[in-house]
């Protein structure tokens, strides 16, 4: 049977083949619902204006004369990305930004997999010219037609490149005889609710992105949630599959009424699938996130479905004790023959020996480790990347409980010449102060606060209103007649895990909006996540990540995502 190919590069034409679409993916058994339209088309309405993504589905269907029926589909996009010097073009699978089940895939009928594999290999081998790699995951596993795809492209002298992708899920049995699911006990009671509502999913999903910014703060990884983006796309499709009982959100509620935890969870066919967990850090050594999913295993279990599958990200916690099994993912890449897509293959692969050394286990970790950090330092000279997080805040006050015996006072350059000899050592021991940039950064007009627990020096924070070079970025910071930015939070190890930072962040607030200030800025590296923590108490939000690439003579500084005051602020063009 003849297969006639054709691409589909506008949203209207993609639209147009929803039904069969849906039918098709149906046909393809566990997953449909996220190789369907109902996940990819919103997927792709919220990320393809960050991604800078142009449509490329390729549609197979049966020749007219066998009745043209659609019999394939590779739900795939273009889009260029910068290499240094170069710009690579990639095609990709819709779908891979954001929340990612381990369920994207080519679509094909059962029947037809050598045939539309096939075709699907002769039409990206006749564009080779226009793109440099082709990067599929997560992928599905196994795939025939996917299979014939790649052997062909292979075969027609293109490299080819499988290995395990990041990402995945666990995958709990529900349907065993004689299982029992049970909810386990959880240290401080808390209520049980589900959400199948419009407005209680709504309500529950601003509840998970609050909870996410404090949970995800304490990882090396970035939430699903840390883009609007992906918190959108959740939101949207939930709400769109509540009405059928297919989508729920299922929080834990304190004894006051704040949630503690919640999750979100679609119906895929015979599977319930939680798509994002978020847990308050403090109830997580009580079993909030067993709990939850214990609940959600008994209602999936009571609507008939066989397993209850936790997406990576939300199954980084302990799983209630039934039966589980973890579900990888594929990652396939196809590299062209030209420059760029060289220089493409050397990135990628230094970049999968860093998920690898974050990964390994034990002695293996340790080694992979020490080995990448041999690597940083030999081409520290002419490579850099550094990501930093963007948070504002609008001086917002909400009554911080203080520690008890903390005492804060704004502690300018005159207050450190008037301690003696003795209180003035032991405030630069404790609080790692250096005394040269201390009193250079009063002379600039730098506001500073100084909190102290017992008597004893406990913590320093400063805010800034003029002018700000940040080194870490090579920027200097355009602050606004009514801006300032706060910078050098610090508290002594004594002191930590009391609310001291989120205190002087407050303090720092009032004396702020005394002196005319309505808006703060502040930068933290991705990897603290204590100043992360600090800053959300203080009602500080995220706004953006801000990444710093830098080689040889090329030194590049983006906002993801953009954000135009941001960008303003430091000075991106």
């Amino acid at each position: 049977m003849t297969v006639e190919l054709s691409v589909v590069r506008d949203l209207a034409s993609l639209r147009a083949l929803e039904p069969e679409w849906r039918e098709l993916a149906q046909q393809g058994g566990s997953g449909a619902l996220f190789r369907g339209p109902d996940w990819l088309v919103p997927w792709w309405l919220h990320y393809h204006g960050v991604l800078g993504a142009e449509l490329h589905v390729i549609v197979a269907r049966a020749a007219a004369d066998a009745g043209g029926a659609l019999i394939g589909l590779a739900p795939l996009y273009q889009r260029k990305v910068k290499l240094a010097l170069l710009e690579s073009q990639e095609i990709r699978l819709l779908g891979d930004a954001g929340p990612r089940p381990p369920a994207l895939d080519l679509l094909v009928a059962p029947g037809a997999e050598d045939r539309v594999g096939a075709a699907f290999a002769r039409h990206l081998a006749e564009l080779a010219a226009q793109w440099d790699v082709i990067d599929l995951e997560p992928l599905a596993d196994p795939s025939r037609a996917r299979a014939t795809m790649v052997s062909r492209l292979a075969a027609a002298g293109f490299t080819v490149e499988s290995a395990q992708a990041g990402g995945g899920a666990r995958r709990i049995a529900l349907a065993a005889p004689g299982l029992s699911v049970g909810a386990p006990s959880v240290e401080g009671a808390g209520v049980v609710s589900i959400a199948t509502d419009e407005h209680g999913i709504r309500k529950g999903m601003s509840a998970l992105r609050r909870l996410s910014r404090l949970e995800w703060a304490e990882r090396d990884e970035r939430s699903p949630m840390a883009d609007p983006e992906a918190a959108a796309l959740l939101e949207e499709v939930a709400v769109a599959l509540s009405p059928e009982g297919r989508a729920r959100l299922i929080r834990l509620d304190d004894a006051s009424g704040e949630a503690a935890a919640v999750t979100v969870v679609v119906d895929d066919g015979d599977r319930a699938v939680a798509l994002a967990l978020a847990v308050d850090p403090a109830w997580v050594a009580r079993g909030a996130p067993a709990r939850l999913y214990a609940a959600e295993a008994h209602a999936a279990r009571g609507r008939g479905r066989v397993a209850l599958d936790v997406v990576t990200g939300a199954a980084e916690y302990a799983l209630p004790p039934l039966p589980a099994s973890r579900q990888t993912a594929l990652a396939v890449r196809v590299w062209s023959s030209t420059r760029t897509a060289s220089v493409d293959r050397t990135v990628k692969s230094v970049r999968r020996g860093v998920e690898v050394a974050r990964e390994a286990p034990g002695a293996a970790a340790a080694q992979a480790r020490a080995a990448w950090a041999r690597i940083r330092r030999a081409t520290a000279d002419f490579a850099e990347y550094r990501r930093m997080h963007l948070y504002r805040g609008q001086l917002w006050t909400r009554g911080i409980p203080h520690a008890t015996g903390l005492e804060l006072t704004l502690f300018g350059e005159a207050d450190f010449d008037r301690l003696d000899e003795g209180a003035r050592a032991d405030l630069i021991e404790q609080l790692e102060l250096d005394e040269l940039t201390a009193r250079r950064t009063w002379r600039r007009g730098d506001l500073a606060v100084l909190a102290r627990l017992g008597g004893r020096p406990a913590g320093i924070a400063w805010s800034a209103g003029a002018p700000v070079e940040i080194h870490e970025l090579g920027r200097t910071l355009r602050l606004q007649r009514h801006e300032a930015y706060i910078h050098d939070v610090f508290v002594a190890a004594a002191a930590r895990g009391r609310n001291v930072a989120p205190s002087m962040l407050e303090f720092l607030a009032l004396e702020l909006r005394q002196r005319d200030v309505y808006r703060s800025w502040a930068l933290m590296g991705s990897d603290n996540a204590a100043s992360v923590r600090a800053f959300e108490k203080a009602s500080y939000t995220a706004v953006c990540d801000v990444i710093r690439t830098r080689m040889a003579k090329v030194d590049r500084l983006v906002a993801r995502p953009p954000d135009p005051e941001a960008e303003e602020l430091l000075g991106i063009s």
